[in-house]
C-alpha cells in the first residue's frame, strides 16, 4: 500500500475519533433568558411583556440534568432533560406540561424551542445565557 494512502487514512481515522470524542457540556448553573411566542390564546407574547424567564439546572450526571424553570412571571415547574449523542442538541419535559428542544450555542448561550399541545398549547422560542 502507498505510504501517502495509508497516512491519509490514519489522518482520517484520528479526525474521526475527534468528533465523536466531544465533550459533554455541562449545562449546571443559573440561566436568564427571554422569549417571544404564542400561547393558547393566540395573542403574541415576548419577556419585554411579561419579564424575564429563569432556568436552574442543578444537578447533571453524563448527559441527563435536573433543574427547574420559571417563566412568564408564573410559579417554578420542575424539568428533566437530555442531551443528544452531538453534544450540541438537547431535549428537555416541563412536568407541568409541555417539551423543549434545546440547542448549546456557545458554554454560556442556549436556546429553548418550546412546544405544548392542548387547551395550555403554544409554541415559543427562548434564549438564556448562564449567569457569571
Amino acid at each position: 500500500m502507498d505510504e501517502k494512502l495509508v497516512f491519509a487514512l490514519a489522518a482520517l481515522m484520528f479526525a474521526s475519533i475527534g468528533l465523536s470524542a466531544a465533550e459533554i457540556p455541562n449545562l449546571v448553573g443559573n440561566w436568564t433568558g427571554s422569549y417571544e411566542g404564542y400561547a393558547n390564546s393566540n395573542d403574541y407574547k415576548a419577556s419585554n411583556e411579561t419579564g424575564a424567564i429563569t432556568l436552574v439546572i442543578s444537578e447533571q450526571q453524563g448527559r441527563l440534568f435536573i433543574g427547574n424553570l420559571s417563566e412568564m412571571g408564573q410559579g417554578t415547574a420542575a424539568v428533566s432533560g437530555v442531551i443528544a449523542l452531538d453534544n450540541l442538541t438537547f431535549y428537555m419535559t416541563e412536568y407541568d406540561g409541555g417539551y423543549d428542544i434545546g440547542t448549546v450555542l456557545s458554554s454560556d448561550s442556549i436556546e429553548l424551542l418550546y412546544l405544548e399541545d392542548g387547551e395550555k398549547g403554544g409554541a415559543f422560542i427562548d434564549e438564556f445565557h448562564r449567569a457569571k
